[in-house]
């Protein structure tokens, strides 16, 4: 048993009951050093599109900041719907992959153009300076996170570009990336190592997860995806459910 300080109890202890379900489940276990929160939900949906619907409607209920959001699926085909879903109704989207944002040639490039920055005299605003030197990238997301954490920086008392430039090298080093906008879409795999205040989990349907002949690989893939949420969970399936859910919630 070791201990749980990301989710609350009623997180960890279905992830554990999913584990236990399973042939072996060794010293996985946790326990939550959190205090109680919210019951996890599971919905059950005649059709893909009516889950689609009624994740998308429960995010615009949140009422949270987007980028606390992730919605986890088993394979990237299964987030495209989702995807499509969020940006017809002008919600922004980030695609999670398996590549480390600082490993990014696009991110290397701003980097780079950053330090090259710093080293000159400023002519006034530092912050101005950056948001200058990275018009060449557009609006793309990580163009926005580093403004917004430069503006964040700025408030706190930061004076140059080149205290920013040391946060980020900083964040480089320990692959703590600046928040990004956007509700993230991430396959279960690439969702590894990462955490969000709520997770939906989509499509635990019968034939996609468990995809393949290691059940038990996938047993423990599913408890990563549940163990990704600091808050919330809502799990979600269309047609048939997958084998992983019998006797662990009651259908809303």
């Amino acid at each position: 048993m070791t201990r749980g300080y990301r989710s609350t109890p009623e997180i960890i202890e279905t992830a554990n009951r999913i584990l236990k379900a399973g042939s072996t489940h060794g010293d996985h276990e946790l326990t939550s050093m959190n205090e109680r929160g919210e019951e996890l939900e599971l919905h059950s949906f005649a059709t893909a599109q009516a889950e689609v619907n009624s994740v998308f409607d429960t995010i615009a209920n949140l009422g949270k900041t987007h980028s606390d959001i992730a919605i986890l699926a088993r394979t990237n085909n299964q987030l495209d719907a989702f995807e499509a879903a969020l940006k017809a109704r002008s919600i922004e989207t980030q695609l999670k992959n398996s590549e480390r944002f600082f490993d990014r040639v696009d991110v290397r490039d701003a980097m780079r153009v950053i330090r090259s920055a710093s080293v000159l005299p400023s002519e006034g605003d530092w912050l101005h300076d950056l948001t200058s030197v990275l018009r060449p990238f557009g609006n793309a997301d990580y163009v926005r996170a580093f403004v917004t954490l430069a503006e964040s920086m700025k408030e706190a008392g930061a004076t140059s570009l080149r205290t920013l430039l040391r946060e980020l090298e900083d964040r480089a080093e320990q692959n703590n990336p600046p928040t990004l906008p956007g509700v993230v879409l991430s396959t279960l795999h690439a969702a590894k190592g990462l955490e969000w205040d709520h997770v939906f989990l989509v499509g635990v349907n019968e034939g996609v997860l468990p995809m393949g002949a290691d059940t038990e690989e996938e047993r423990r893939l599913f408890y990563v995806g549940l163990t990704r949420a600091r808050r919330t969970v809502h799990l979600s399936y269309s047609g048939n459910p997958s084998e992983f859910l019998q006797g662990l919630l009651t259908v809303n």
